[in-house]
């Protein structure tokens, strides 16, 4: 797994409690990479960050694990508990067909499901508590 930093404006050193979810977004750019929004967030203050980024040939850490993510946040929240403070934010990159909607390619779907299973035996986090952005905040990802 390769590493870039994020800038300091796109995540919180430490952890409000320990990871308990995983949370799963998609980045709605048409043609994007991990290392690309690696780099974008590494340059970027913008107030929101992922922990993992995921394309088809590779992934890339943009926020340790022990850190927090600006990846879930939201005004109104539509889940009880899972928060920035005790999730992990996975993002894929995405890609767009001609009649506008998003899809992934077969390599992201995999090496995503790879990085989640790993993390969910990292952290001991059970099936139920993989969760998408939209489960979270009842907003469509990315919106």
């Amino acid at each position: 797994m390769q590493f870039k930093q994020a800038n300091r404006g796109n995540y919180k050193k430490g952890r409000a409690g320990t990871v308990r979810y995983i949370v799963i977004h998609y980045t709605a750019n048409n043609g994007d990479t991990a290392f690309g929004n690696a780099s974008y967030f590494a340059q970027n203050a913008v107030s929101a960050s992922a922990h993992y980024f995921v394309d088809e040939n590779e992934a890339w850490q943009s926020v340790k694990d022990g850190d927090t993510a600006f990846h879930c946040g939201a005004k109104r929240y539509r889940h009880p508990d899972c928060r920035n403070g005790n999730a992990i934010g996975v993002e894929l990159c995405s890609r767009k067909n001609s009649g506008g909607k998003y899809y992934f390619k077969d390599g992201t779907v995999q090496r995503a499901a790879d990085l989640t299973r790993s993390l969910m035996k990292k952290y001991g986090v059970d099936v139920n508590h993989v969760l998408r952005h939209y489960d979270v905040t009842g907003k469509n990802c990315p919106a």
